[in-house]
Order: structure tokens, then sequence, then C-alpha cells
């Protein structure tokens, strides 16, 4: 790292970027994940952020690290570096294509629906006059590889953290959220809350640990193993905050507005925090928060997908050409996704992606993937 840059220029800092990117779609921004896997659980739900961050941590760190040392930005490249020649190089591939389209479908879905949610809210645009600007942008924005997507997800990093941050402080300083109720009410979920509370973090963690497909694809950036470690690490360290700031934000309203978590009345938690502060300009700067969270999360998933099927578009011979052009048909995926809804996105889909995770991405990054990086160390 140059040190006459500083800190907030080097490297491992944009690499983690595009982690925080790639989860900070519109179900972490408006809170819809936060109502579903931690807040019923009481206090013990804020912390839970801390437990599946980590499960989410070492997969990355794993993966990402043997893409890096193996020079396989490629998940398909990977699977045959990682996997070997047997029986589990030829099923990995077609299973690890089936999880990204998944994930776009999922996670490329929210990030286009909670768009479409606040663009119609503000300026009652219809779903694809909002649809069809986000995936332009993110072509735009996949169109010069990794390097671009890393350096861009950086900067709106910044404005997410800074925003996130300031939603959570004026919630809290208006007086209206009642955290001394909340903390001593009982949780939502009364029954086994403990366990129910750890294996909901396991499953978000296993859900999440699908953006290791997007930060593997820029792993060419950092330049050793510290790297890696120092891109993680800061990648756990903001998006825990990030978390446990939403989490709070929504934990002091539900003795207040028990309906404030119910996603069936309520499809954008954070969003109902902020009409109820009567100041109309941070709707505005909620619009933003928004707006950068679908960008960082669909430019993500757009270039692992252009890293991944360039080869298959090689008959388009100019760059730029051909990742406009994958990076358009994976956001209409992603498009298609988003016409399922909310709910179906957000309570089915992620879980499936889940449970599919923990086979083909969790297990073997600690297992084989974490074994073949220490014999190689």
């Amino acid at each position: 790292m140059d040190k006459k840059k500083g800190i907030f220029a080097a490297t491992y800092i944009a690499v983690a970027s595009v982690w925080l990117g790639g989860h900070f779609g519109p179900g972490f921004a408006t809170g819809v994940f936060s109502a579903q896997y931690y807040e019923k659980y009481g206090v013990i739900g804020l912390f839970m952020p801390l437990l599946a961050m980590l499960l989410t941590g070492g997969v990355m760190f794993y993966m990402v690290e043997f893409a890096r040392s193996h020079g396989t930005t490629n998940y398909r490249s990977f699977v045959e570096s990682a996997f070997g020649d047997g029986v589990l190089a030829k099923i990995m591939p077609i299973f690890y294509d089936i999880l990204f389209i998944g994930t776009v479908i999922g996670a490329g879905g929210l990030a286009i629906r909670g768009e479409a949610t606040i663009l119609k809210n503000l300026f009652n645009m219809g779903f694809w006059a909002s649809a069809i600007p986000t995936i332009i942008v993110a072509a735009l924005l996949c169109l010069y590889g990794s390097k671009l997507v890393a350096r861009s997800s950086k900067y709106m990093m910044y404005a997410i953290i800074v925003i996130v941050l300031l939603i959570f402080l004026l919630s809290t300083a208006s007086g209206k959220p009642d955290y001394a109720a909340a903390f001593a009410a009982p949780p939502i979920e009364q029954e086994n809350t403990f366990l129910k509370a750890i294996w909901k973090a396991i499953l978000y963690g296993c859900f999440q640990s699908t953006i290791a497909f997007n930060v593997m694809s820029v792993s060419d950036l950092l330049e050793s193993r510290a790297e890696t470690q120092k891109a993680v690490v800061t990648g756990y360290i903001i998006t825990v905050i990030l978390m446990i700031a939403i989490a709070l934000t929504l934990f002091g309203y539900i003795p207040v507005n028990p309906d404030i978590i119910n996603l069936g009345k309520n499809s954008n938690p954070i969003m109902a925090v902020i009409m109820g502060l009567g100041m109309p300009w941070l709707v505005w700067v909620f619009a933003v928060l928004m707006t950068l969270a679908v960008l960082t999360s669909a430019a993500g998933i757009a270039n692992a997908g252009c890293v991944r099927f360039s080869k298959l578009f090689s008959f388009i011979s100019n760059i730029q050409l051909r990742r406009a052009v994958i990076t358009a048909i994976l956001l209409g995926i992603a498009a298609f996704g988003a016409s399922l809804g909310m709910g179906v996105l957000t309570q089915k889909v992620t879980g499936y992606i889940g449970y599919a995770g923990i086979l083909g991405l969790v297990i073997p990054a600690f297992t084989i993937v974490r074994s073949k990086l220490n014999k190689g160390k």
C-alpha cells in the first residue's frame, strides 16, 4: 500500500467493499432481513450478526484466498483447481452455475424490486421504468472489469456507511423508539429462542456466503494472503456494524409498533421508521441509500457473471460489448426474479439458496479448500 495515499486507497478496502456491496442489497437496506432473521429473538438476536458474518467471513477467506493464489477468479476454473478431476470436479461446476443463477434471481431480484418500490413511492414509476435504468448503470460499471467495480463499490460503501449511521442516530435521538421496553420485553419467539436464533444466523450466513463468487471475481487485485485477510476482516467489521445498526433501529420500535417487523403488513421496515420521523429530506436520503444498495449489489453479481461466462460469449470480440451483453442478460434474469415479489424472494428463494450454500460453499470451503490452502502454505 502506498502510505502517501493512506488506508482509504488500500486495495483490500476496495475488495472488502465488493463484499459489502454484494450483501447490502435492498433486503439488508430496508431492514427486511433483520426483521426476518434477528428481531423476533429479542436481545440475543442483536448479537447474531456476529455469528452469521463469522461463517460468511470464513467461507470468504478460504474461497477468495484460493482464487487469488491460484489465479482462479472464474469459479469454473476454481472448481477445476480445487476439486481435481474426480466426481466433484464434474458435479460442482453445474451446481455452482445453478447456485449462482439462483443468487442472481434472489439477490439481484431483491435489488431491482427494492429500487422499483422506492421509485414508485417517489415518482410513481412503473416496475420496468425503474428496472431498465438499473440494468444500464450496472452494465456500465462492469464494462472495464474488476478495477472499476471495486473502485466504484468502495466509494458507494463510504456513502452507505454514513447514511445507515445517520438514520440510526436520528431515529434514536428522536425519542420515538422505546429501548427500555424493548430490552425488558420477552422475545417474540419464546420457544427454543437461543437455538432458533443460532440456526437462523447460520442459515443467513450460508445464504450470504454466495457473495464469495462476487469477491472471487476481483481477487486478482489482492497481492498476498495478508491482503486477503485484511479484506475479509475489514468486510466483517463494517458489515457487522451496519447490520447491528439496522437491527437496533428497528428493535426500539417493536414495543411502539409491533407491526414494524411484520413483513406481511410492512415490506419496508426502515422506510416505516423514517416516515414516522417527520423529516421529508431523510426520505430522499434513503432513496439514495437504496440506489447505492442496488448498484453495488447488481454490479458485484454482474461482474462475477462476466468473469464466469466470458468464454461462452467469446464470439463477441469486443470485450466491453461482451461484458455489457452478459450483464444485461444476468440482470434481465434478476428482473424476472424481482417480478416474483419481495415476499417470495426474502422468505423462500433466499432460504433455498442458504441450504444450497451449506452443501456447495460452506462445507467445501472449511474442508477441501482449507486443506489445500494449508498444504500450499
